[in-house]
């Protein structure tokens, strides 16, 4: 992959919630590139993490082995999920749009396992939330998740510098919005349902409702997949599927 730079600041939440349509066929990248190695039809030459690791070293630091755990579990996203099963099942346009949404909901997974690693009781009926090595990782996924981004818009087709910034941030945007109507359909399915259909069909009439409720039993079900792995695991060996939407 061309040069990456990390940028570890995370963009600041905005009430707004417009859905911005970057529905670009993502199959238009030049034939050299593609035949390096592809995600859902956006490529890259090399894993960043591999770029990391020969930046840092294998450094036998805590906050460095949790950072490119950080880095490893973004990966598994792009690498180990079914795009294409996502795309047929759910009726979504094969665009770069498409691929930001599945890929934002599988990256919210993650956060809320790892941010769960910080909640600690300090009572019968009172939790407390500690920033801690779950913050610390939830921060190093997102880096991750917007080095790619960067680097996919870049390779789209025409794509104009000044522009894929815009897009970045509006991108940006869209998922602290997203990230909050998640978190806030945990409580209940009425409420996920329609941070899914908000957040993948854009409210249309003309969605399916077969579709938002196979996205909201795949959460329920991944959710539950993740709060299996132990906390030891999680800091250094997160090892786990991604399970197919066709399976809800």
């Amino acid at each position: 992959m061309y040069g990456i730079r990390f940028f570890p600041k995370i963009l600041c939440y905005q009430r707004s919630f417009t859905f911005f349509n970057y529905a670009r066929h993502l199959h238009n990248v030049s034939d050299r590139i593609l035949n390096k190695r592809t995600y859902s039809s956006v490529a890259v030459e090399d894993s960043y993490v591999k770029k990391f690791m020969n930046a840092v070293g294998w450094m036998d630091q805590s906050r460095t082995r949790l950072k490119l755990t950080g880095y490893f579990l973004y990966e598994s996203v792009p690498e180990k999920v079914a795009y294409d099963e996502w795309f047929e099942k759910l009726q979504l346009p094969d665009t770069f749009a498409s691929w930001f949404t599945v890929t934002e909901l599988h990256v919210w997974l993650l956060l809320v396992r790892y941010m769960a690693e910080d909640v600690t009781s300090i009572s019968t009926d009172k939790k407390k939330y500690i920033k801690g090595d779950g913050h610390f990782v939830r921060n190093c996924i997102i880096e991750a998740l917007w080095a790619d981004v960067a680097n996919r818009i870049k390779l789209l087709e025409g794509a104009n510098p000044v522009i894929a910034r815009k897009q970045v941030s509006e991108l940006s945007e869209q998922f602290q919005a997203a990230l909050v109507a998640y978190d806030e359909g945990l409580s209940e399915d009425r409420i996920m349902a329609s941070a899914v259909w908000r957040r993948f069909y854009a409210l249309s009439d003309e969605v399916k409702a077969e579709n938002i409720e196979s996205v909201v039993h795949f959460i329920r079900h991944q959710v539950s997949e993740l709060d299996k792995i132990s906390s030891k695991d999680l800091k250094w060996k997160p090892n786990f599927t991604w399970l197919s939407i066709n399976d809800h």
